[in-house]
């Protein structure tokens, strides 16, 4: 029988994007002052929509991890339109991808360049830095991307945001943007699931389990259904504890999670 659960968390209702969810600049530049919708979009010039298309291809290649080819299409897309910001954006992923990071540095400090406003590459170059262990900087990225009224996705950065914090061991600032990105979209599942656990790591397991029920119903995965067995069992409620054992072994039988349950149970 499917646990009764405790009321969702009260949310404002406002992603995830292909190639652009992995974001102030070091330097900004006085263009961050001007109002997002006059911001320039990047000078492009030759062919733009060719630039436009080799873009979205080595979005896909670089989707599929096949780096080689994508890194074509994107340098491609670059000799169509040397200005053409996006190709600049996905070359950094790539070179990122590639451990190449003098080269994903300076591509994404292109893109940011031609196209100031552009969220997606504020947060790609931020979640770049966290992975620098540069922290402060790569936080600096995140919220210009959030700053943006026009960012279709606020929640990805803040979810970017959170992970980075929790790498530095800022537990209280990853959830408030863990908390802000629910807030943005009630179905963030993974921000659902890292906040939960860190409600439930700090001892407030019924709290953790008002965060975590509409994600772990709605789409869930071995480590929220673990973490949802853990959390009804330290609330005493046995019924909901093995529904959600009996689903994490049906819907995941070969997980790790699943294998830690059976080694528990």
């Amino acid at each position: 029988m499917k646990p009764t659960l405790l009321a969702p968390f009260a949310v404002t209702l406002s992603l995830v994007t292909g190639l652009w969810l992995t974001g102030c600049a070091q330097n900004p530049s006085a263009s961050n002052n001007i109002p997002y919708d006059q911001q320039p979009i990047g000078r492009e010039t030759g062919d733009v929509e060719s630039a436009r298309v080799h873009t979205e291809l080595g979005a896909e290649y670089f989707r599929l991890k096949r780096y080689e080819v994508a890194l074509e299409e994107f340098n491609t897309a670059i000799e169509r339109s040397p200005n053409y910001a996006l190709a600049y954006n996905g070359l950094g992923l790539v070179h990122a991808a590639l451990g190449d990071k003098a080269r994903a540095e300076e591509a994404f400090k292109r893109s940011i360049q031609l196209q100031p406003a552009n969220s997606e590459s504020h947060n790609n170059y931020g979640r770049f830095l966290c992975d620098q262990g540069k922290f402060e900087a790569s936080q600096k990225e995140f919220a210009l991307a959030v700053k943006n009224p026009l960012y279709k996705t606020p929640q990805v950065a803040l979810y970017n945001a959170g992970v980075c914090a929790l790498r530095a061991q800022q537990k209280t600032q990853a959830e408030n943007y863990f908390f802000q990105a629910l807030q943005v979209d009630p179905l963030a599942h993974a921000s659902a699931y890292q906040l939960a656990n860190l409600q439930f790591s700090r001892g407030e397991p019924a709290l953790a389990l008002n965060t975590l029920q509409n994600s772990v119903n709605v789409a869930p995965t071995p480590e929220s259904l673990f973490l949802a067995v853990r959390i009804c069992r330290a609330l005493q409620m046995a019924d909901d504890a093995s529904y959600y054992s009996v689903q994490l072994h049906k819907l995941f039988p070969n997980a790790n999670e699943t294998k830690q349950l059976l080694k528990m149970e």
